[in-house]
């Protein structure tokens, strides 16, 4: 077979011969009548295929050829632009349209691009891949006393990471969390600090403070840094023994380093370990870390004129030490080699760059913020990839008035964390343009109570938010209706409508209080997002009180879920939020009916059935139905509804008794008609 396809390449070159030389001299390649024309010598010797007769060609790239429907898709030269469809769902990539995605099964998500293929030159290019020989952290990638791929006990981590010996190979570096100075909500939402190595996205809402956040925390752990020397200042005694911090790197896509400095300097950060980038490669980026990293390119010499030796060598060597954080505002921004030609922020640019991002932290330990941009439903853009390849994602929120604009308060949840608990929140306070911990939420939200006078229609519900107990103060009005229909509207602000509904339903089947034909509306002070299921309590007592026109008692607070059937249902976590009852100054907390939380207390039953207990200091009122809780809550008992008294009625004994009107029976045949 390989002789016979040398020989029709020897033909196909002959011919290709005769006929450039039959249009050179002007002669028609058809009107050749000579019979005695010889075919040139030809060496077949240098033509080779890639295939062999023992070795058939096979499909597929880097195969020898492409199937015939992808080679288009997948051409060899760098200089062909070739057409693929992307899935904006997964990110799935496809040579030609289809309908639907067959990777997501989701329907009309495929996009056609126009990208460029890299070529085989282009195989040595550094960036992080798939293929080992072409990462830029060979060398750096393995674990001090660690050989590259192999695996290690579990138990020689615990004992090594507590190891005092000064052996290098059996030691492995232990490693601490970062405390941002300044910040214990961040600290406490991310679990004790920032942990070396991990890579953390935070999204929000436009304008919320992303932005201000990071930067504020960037400029605190800049503040511990070792300071870099510089000419003229010479080398610290204890430069050489000290444990060393190294700056904060905060690259912007969005912001030149001029905006950058002026947000800085109005937030008051004016440390010199602070470093600005304006970049949108994510390859460069990586490969400036990387280089600092490496000590043969990272030292530098500046004058010591304190230590010159005998020789007069006033020069003393320093080593740039690699950032400690690496924050990326924002990652919708950046593009990577791996990602094609693909605009930034598209599902394949986005899911490249945090790949790419995440092998860097976790290979030189290094920890790194993402900045990301959110959709209309509130998730981070992009694919849903990038939540899972993440450590912790953090979302910065805050209640947005159509009127007032962007509530003052901001709200950091964990929706995932692999190195705490994603049940904590922190609080924030958006003051003279810069985000200030709130450390205390609950006098922050009763600061303008009115405590000394039991006023109708407010009462104060301990919830939950997160694993933090939190008062908040309930406020309802409920007034007559001011329409025709008979019917009352239904403002909420701080809970659900829904919620809302069930409680006035409630209300009116199990005790007797109809809100119906009134306007009702319920406002929470100062939260962020709808309280929870224990807060039906203090909702059905503002309701009430306002209705009523009873106060309810200054000193009560109120903890406790409603059911259908008008029971208190228990609540979890009730000693917190006992303790921050008392903390906050009440006496009295009107709960569910647990005997199983407050065993070892002794309680005093009341005739109402009611169960006084005192506990660490706190009258604990445990009730088991709703209208119970409201009667101990307000600071006089509901009054009963007065039934109408009616005669009892006796049945007739005939139709006489009834006096009826006389009734005329006409049977005469001679009406006449008119």
């Amino acid at each position: 077979w390989t002789l016979g396809r040398r020989h029709h390449i020897a033909e196909h070159i002959r011919f290709r011969s005769t006929t450039a030389i039959g249009l050179y001299k002007g002669e028609d390649q058809n009107d050749d009548d000579d019979d005695d024309d010889e075919p040139p010598e030809v060496d077949v010797s240098n033509f080779k295929f890639s295939g062999a007769a023992s070795e058939p060609v096979s499909f597929g790239y880097n195969k020898g050829r492409s199937s015939p429907n992808q080679r288009k898709a997948m051409g060899r030269s760098s200089a062909s632009v070739a057409k693929v469809y992307l899935c904006t769902n997964c990110g799935s990539e496809f040579v030609k349209w289809m309908g639907r995605c067959p990777t997501c099964k989701e329907w009309n998500t495929l996009q056609e691009h126009a990208v460029m293929r890299q070529s085989d030159s282009s195989a040595g290019h550094p960036f992080f891949s798939s293929q080992k020989p072409t990462s830029w952290l060979d060398g750096v990638l393995s674990t001090e006393g660690l050989r590259e791929g192999a695996p290690i006990r579990i138990t020689d981590l615990y004992q090594n990471r507590d190891s005092n010996a000064g052996d290098a190979s059996k030691k492995i570096r232990k490693r601490e969390r970062i405390l941002v100075p300044n910040d214990d909500e961040l600290n406490s939402v991310l679990g004790g600090g920032i942990f070396p190595g991990s890579l953390i996205l935070i999204g929000g809402d436009p304008g919320v403070g992303k932005s201000t956040l990071m930067l504020q925390t960037a400029g605190g752990l800049a503040s511990l840094a070792t300071p870099t020397p510089v000419v003229g200042m010479g080398l610290p005694e204890d430069y050489a023994t000290t444990e060393k911090l190294g700056p904060v790197w905060y690259c912007s896509g969005e912001e030149s380093p001029d905006q950058i400095a002026s947000r800085a300097l109005r937030l008051g950060i004016d440390s010199s370990e602070l470093w600005l980038l304006s970049e949108t490669h994510a390859d460069s980026l990586c490969a400036q870390v990387v280089k600092h990293l490496q000590p043969e390119i990272s030292t530098s010499r500046i004058p010591d004129f304190d230590n010159a030796d005998a020789d007069g060598d006033k020069t003393g060597i320093f080593e740039a030490l690699p950032p400690s954080l690496l924050v990326v505002d924002s990652i919708q921004t950046m593009v990577c080699d791996a990602g094609g030609n693909s605009a930034a922020g598209g599902v394949t640019q986005v899911r490249e760059c945090v790949a790419l991002f995440l092998r860097l932290a976790k290979s030189t330990g290094i920890p790194i913020l993402l900045v990301g941009h959110v959709t209309k439903s509130g998730d981070v853009a992009g694919p849903r990839t990038v939540e899972h390849m993440v450590d912790c994602v953090l979302y910065l929120e805050g209640a947005v008035d159509p009127a007032a604009g962007m509530n003052r308060l901001r709200i950091l949840r964990a929706s995932k964390n692999r190195f705490g608990s994603s049940d904590e929140v922190g609080v924030y306070e958006m003051t003279s343009g810069r985000l200030l911990p709130v450390s205390d939420p609950s006098a922050l939200f009763l600061s303008h109570r009115m405590t000394e006078e039991d006023a109708e229609g407010c009462a104060v519900a301990i919830a939950l938010e997160g694993m933090r107990a939190i008062t908040s103060e309930v406020q309802a009005l409920v007034a007559i209706a001011g329409g025709n229909s008979g019917y009352g509207r239904r403002t909420v602000d701080g809970i659900a409508s829904s919620r809302l509904m069930l409680l006035m339903g409630v209300l009116q089947k199990r005790c007797g209080i109809y809100l119906s034909r009134n306007d009702v509306y319920v406002n929470v002070a100062g939260m962020v997002e709808k309280l929870e299921k224990s807060a039906d309590l203090a909702v059905a007592v503002a309701l009430v009180s306002s209705h009523l026109q009873i106060g309810v008692r200054a000193d009560t607070a109120f903890v406790g879920e409603v059911g259908l059937l008008g029971e208190l249902r228990p609540v979890v976590s009730m000693e917190k939020r006992i303790q921050e009852a008392r903390r906050m100054g009440f006496s009295r907390v009107v709960s569910p009916m647990d005997r199983g939380s407050y065993k070892s207390s002794r309680g005093v039953s009341t005739s109402s059935g009611e169960t006084i207990t005192k506990l660490n200091g706190i009258e604990l009122v445990q009730c088991r139905k709703l209208n119970d809780a409201i009667t101990a809550g307000l600071v006089r008992p509901i009054p009963k509804r007065k039934q109408r008294s009616r005669p009892p009625s006796e049945a007739p004994a005939n139709l006489q008794e009834l006096a009826l009107p006389e009734i005329l029976d006409d049977d005469d045949d001679d009406d006449a008609f008119m």
